[in-house]
């Protein structure tokens, strides 16, 4: 029993902190009291772990082999998937005992043998802890996993038994996205699964409407396709201008310890680009250009270096074309936001945005070069309410460059002679017990000859963020995030508008506010977590938040100078079940100063719109990026 002794032992030691968001320095097993009598089971079923588990593939190693490994040879992985709901940690006689009882009953559980391929040890091989939290990283990346611990517990014979403890998500769901933006609309309808089987794969078809955009589809995710570690995926259906696909299969790096990593995708779709529109005695508030954007690509990339250190060497071949077939006849406009109703747009309105509507074909050779020094670190409560998250630190860089081979480009439409550019940096600090996270991001084209505006560089996009969470021992379940983000545009000749409100601006403005072609935002929040009225079963928290920002016109259509606006609200964050790495925000903003008028705004979001978890990248700013290559597209951690 001294086997049994020593785990009991090292469960006690590494029991669930009781600071909510306490960072947790893997692999160190934080298991709730209930967990301990499970796992306290299955060791006395297996003889205290002296016999091999069911799915071990050999017995313990020879003492010769030992005697070369410091730590331990592993000579047994048991690997415990838990279900969605933990039953041990509800009151025996509790009403809705039997609703999760019943809950678990339906849910597939994720198969040990797709959590086992995602290991990076095995038995037989000598104990690495960075392999642990390696493993425990790649597992925590899947959206069906709610919690992952990896730890090993030592052998009086020299070996080591890794323990994989693992609990998952409800995964069938069915989302009814309401908002209230401009009146009640439904933006969402989707039913998927995310576990089909429990083998990973996940599955949906769905409908989804938000402003001009609008989406009739399937989607297939293949995680380990046929057994290996490739990822394929596929979506296909309608939008409100024509059709969509988008297809792709990618080997990325596994993790930090993975050399090499391939990409093929192929994206092709028919949608339309809004224009808002401002100024005095117009009727209607968007101009909306069809056009069709199709991009394929494939690379490849290998990395030198060790885990914490490591620089990346790639190559890849990219066609991208954009097509304005339907200007200027095609053009219709929208009132009121109603998107469903238009109109042939009056005549003139072409002419105000020629600048951005040049079709091209191009065919580009790009390299890839990036220096990449990171660790990772174990969250509890950052982005979520109680569930863990992995956030890098230290710094990434990343450069890609693309030449135009006119040769190859292989259409109608005019090609371009120009040499792409893209640069990429990250950088992340955690002094103490708070966080700060810089990302920035600067692409354009150098147009050499025959550029339909002239030479020099032309369609330059640029991003900046910097993000922070404070947070302090004397204020447990509490965190204050601020943002300060600027992104614009210069020498577009794609289509390209920002605006200062929505989901990610200042909440108390609508979405189409103030148009321009640069744009400054701030954010504060006020993150609290309650403890109330049912923390065993679902997580609450308070946020109390603050908005301010300024645009430019810059060179945009219909862009104005904003001046300074500003909005305050609060509002509830949700997470179901308890631990959930999900949250739902149900948020109320007020417009501040001569806005104020207008009244406040209440929106529901089914996640965390703003953070380190939700990615730097600016949705307005994306729509019109038509490259997406670089160091960071090879790799499955969060950008």
């Amino acid at each position: 029993m001294s086997n049994l002794c020593d785990w009991r032992r090292l469960r006690l030691q590494h029991r669930r902190p009781s600071n909510p968001w306490e960072v947790v320095i893997p692999p160190a097993f934080n298991a709730r009291p209930a967990r301990f009598r499970a796992h306290l089971r299955h060791a006395l079923a297996l003889g205290a772990l002296a016999v091999v588990p069911l799915g071990a593939q050999e017995p313990a190693a020879p003492s010769t082999a030992l005697d070369a490994c410091g730590p331990g040879l592993i000579s047994h992985v048991f690997v415990d998937n838990h279900s969605i709901f933990d039953l041990d940690q509800l009151q025996a006689g509790g009403v809705l005992r039997g609703v999760y009882k019943l809950a678990n009953a339906l849910h597939v559980k994720t198969r040990e043998s797709f959590i086992r391929r995602e290991l990076l040890f095995g038995v037989g091989d000598c104990l690495d802890p960075f392999l642990l939290e390696e493993s425990e990283r790649l597992l925590r990346q899947y959206v069906f996993m709610a919690r992952v611990d990896i730890f090993a517990v030592p052998q009086s014979d020299g070996t080591q038994h890794v323990v994989v403890d693992t609990q998952d998500e409800w995964t069938t769901r069915v989302d009814f996205g309401p908002t209230f933006d401009d009146g009640i609309q439904l933006e969402t309808l989707e039913l998927s699964e995310e576990n089909v089987a429990g083998l990973g794969a996940q599955a949906s078809v769905f409908f989804r409407q938000r402003r001009e955009r609008k989406e009739l589809g399937a989607r297939l995710n293949l995680p380990r396709l046929f057994g290996s570690r490739t990822d394929a995926a596929v979506s296909a259906g309608r939008t409100r201008a024509g059709r969509f696909l988008d297809q792709g299969m990618a080997y990325p790096f596994v993790g930090e310890v993975g050399r090499l990593a391939l990409r093929q995708s192929y994206h092709r779709r028919d949608e339309l680009f809004p224009y808002v529109v401002s100024g005095e005695g117009v009727d209607y508030s968007h101009l909306l250009l069809p056009l069709l954007d199709e991009r394929a690509e494939i690379s490849v990339a290998g990395r030198l270096g060790r885990p914490g250190s490591l620089t990346l060497l790639g190559v890849g071949i990219t066609h991208e074309k954009l097509d304005f077939g339907g200007y200027p006849e095609g053009l219709e406009i929208a009132r009121n936001n109603d998107f469903g109703n238009t109109d042939t747009a009056p005549t003139g309105l072409a002419d105000l945005i020629r600048g951005q509507v040049h079709g091209a074909a191009t065919t580009r050779l790009n390299v890839f070069v990036g220096q990449r020094n990171l660790r990772f670190a174990r969250v509890r409560g950052l982005e979520s309410l109680r569930g863990d998250q992995d956030i890098r630190l230290g710094t990434d860089v990343g450069l890609a460059l693309g030449r135009s081979v006119g040769v190859l480009s292989g259409s109608q439409l005019p090609h371009a002679d120009d040499l792409y550019g893209r640069l990429r940096l990250f950088a992340a600090h955690d002094p103490g017990t708070s966080f700060i996270f810089f990302s920035g991001a600067l692409e354009g084209r150098q147009v050499f000859s025959r550029g339909v505006n002239g030479d020099g560089w032309r369609d330059v996009l640029g991003e900046i963020d910097l993000y922070g969470y404070v947070r302090s021992r004397k204020m447990p379940g509490q965190t204050f995030f601020a943002r300060v983000s600027a992104s614009g545009g210069w020498a577009m000749d794609t289509p390209f508008q920002l605006t200062m409100g929505g989901r990610g601006g200042i909440r108390g403005l609508n979405e189409e506010d103030f148009p321009g072609g640069r744009r400054v935002l701030l954010t504060f929040e006020d993150r609290i977590l309650l403890n109330w009225p049912a923390p065993e079963l679902f997580d609450l928290g308070l946020t109390l938040f603050g908005d301010a920002g300024r645009g430019w016109a810059a060179e945009v259509p219909w862009g104005v100078d904003s001046g300074w606006k500003g909005s305050v609200g609060a509002g509830l964050r949700l997470g179901f079940p308890s631990g959930t790495r999900g949250v739902a925000r149900l948020d109320l903003a007020f417009p501040l100063g001569m806005d104020s008028s207008r009244g406040p705004i209440f929106r529901v979001t089914l996640l965390e719109i703003l953070g380190v978890g939700a990615g730097f990248a600016d949705a307005q700013v994306g729509r019109s990026r038509r490259m997406r290559v670089g160091p960071d597209y090879f790799t499955t951690d969060g950008r």
